[in-house]
């Protein structure tokens, strides 16, 4: 009896640096959410999930830990590939740079049955900067099949993650990542861009989740890079994506929301300019559960004029009525890289439906700017909204804005900067509103 109870803490001790690695990250399966849902939420585009901010003990390497505000971000995709494939592709370090965004070296240090350590080197790029960043990082092979890591040293010492693999069927697999990276342990200029502009510390985990799942879509599928079409046989506009006329699961819905944000990054349209170019439109919509009646808590999110009162970026809304929605004339007073600037344009709303108000850019800096607010009931005291916007750069945005482009995925960064930041700070003064107004009726 005593040499099994030895036995088995000897196997607790000897494991213990692997259990931790292996738990630290959550498993999203965990969670026990349809996977025909997700597959279905996740089928043409993208879905992800940002979770709360938690105080969580990370591994930083040596067999220590370090207490960080951790907010985990899980970024899911339909892969048309069979799981081995997908697993290749994930721990194809050696060729990370051929396909991996930001990736300028990558290179493995060891490899036994269980662990390769690999150490990276990559360039961040934002406007006018670039910042290198090298670690080293420890990727576990799970017995279940994921594949977690956890960083051993180098820049960031908050970095861990996981991937898991869903088998749909021989040729198709549902990948899903889950992780978390320390951005102000990038360095001092990574900490004066986040200083300037404090909501890039939640669009860039969002876009850079995008980016990974994306490149491993593209490297599994053998997706050929894709180039503009012909501007002559494009729209003028796009085709905003309206959340609630699709059959959503809205159990799901329910269930991810009570997770976290729900975010998601739609498949890329294309759209003809005035000086007959072709560009590019990705629109990201993000959706909160709201504390709340749909006659109660529509009318307050739809009041853009206060919106000053909970968004330090907006200087102004002003409202002005419409026979079939309004015109807002916005300022906006943001700050990107070292730079801070103001920004003025007017979007032009229409009620599409009682729960469906469409925008799109009527003047101003903003030449392009497209999407929607929506909303559905979950129950009597609970409602589901969704923003949804496209922001593409053309020609004749200002330089300020044109320097964006320099940075990976720039219309899901300044996509999820809008509709993450917007509906997380809009919810809690919505739901303060609802109740105050509630206790008044009392």
């Amino acid at each position: 009896m005593k040499f099994f109870f030895y036995c088995i803490l000897f196997f607790i001790i000897i494991c213990q640096p692997f259990l931790v690695q292996a738990t630290v990250v959550p498993k999203f399966r965990d969670h026990q959410i349809s996977v025909n849902d997700l597959v279905q939420l996740s089928e043409t585009g993208q879905l992800l999930l940002l979770h709360p901010e938690k105080k969580t003990d990370l591994p930083i390497g040596n067999e220590k830990k370090k207490s960080f505000d951790v907010r985990f971000l899980t970024s899911m995709c339909v892969i048309d590939a069979p799981v081995h494939r997908v697993r290749e592709v994930v721990t194809d370090f050696l060729h990370y740079q051929e396909f991996m965004p930001q990736t300028q070296t990558s290179k493995i240090i060891s490899k036994s049955k269980d662990h390769i350590l690999n150490e990276v080197k990559l360039s961040v790029k934002v406007p006018l900067i670039h910042i290198g960043v090298r670690f080293t990082l420890d990727y576990f092979m799970e017995p279940d099949g994921d594949i977690s890591w956890s960083r051993v040293k180098g820049d960031m010492e908050g970095n861990v993650g996981r991937y898991e693999f869903i088998t749909l069927s021989p040729n198709r697999t549902l990948l899903i990542l889950t992780y978390w990276t320390e951005l102000r342990g990038i360095g001092f200029l990574m900490r004066l861009l986040l200083r300037a502009q404090p909501d890039l510390e939640l669009a860039i985990p969002v876009s850079t989740g995008s980016l990974i799942v994306g490149a491993i879509k593209k490297r599994c599928e053998l997706s050929p890079k894709s180039t503009p079409p012909d501007y002559k046989k494009l729209p003028t506009i796009p085709i905003i994506p309206v959340m609630t006329q699709s059959k959503l699961p809205v159990d799901t819905i329910q269930l991810l929301s009570r997770i976290g944000t729900l975010v998601f990054v739609h498949p890329v349209q294309w759209i003809k300019t005035q000086d007959n170019e072709a560009i590019a439109v990705k629109f990201v919509s993000a959706a909160g559960r709201v504390q709340g009646p749909l006659e109660a808590v529509k009318p307050l999110v739809s009041d853009f004029s206060r919106y000053p009162e909970f968004m330090y970026q907006v200087k102004y809304a002003k409202r002005e009525l419409t026979y079939d929605g309004m015109i807002v004339d916005w300022r906006l007073k943001l700050g990107f890289a070292i730079f801070r600037f103001y920004l003025d344009f007017k979007l032009d709303y229409e009620w599409k439906s009682n729960t469906v108000l469409t925008y799109d850019c009527k003047e101003g800096d903003l030449e392009y700017n497209f999407g929607s607010w929506e909303w559905f009931p979950l129950s009597d005291n609970q409602t589901m909204t969704f923003f949804t916007t496209a922001i593409p750069i053309a020609k004749r945005a200002p330089m300020i804005l044109k320097f964006t482009k320099m940075i990976p995925n720039s219309q899901v960064v300044m996509g999820a900067s809008s509709t993450v930041i917007a509906v997380e700070k809009m919810t809690p003064w919505v739901e303060t509103q609802v109740l105050e107004k509630t206790n008044l009726y009392q």
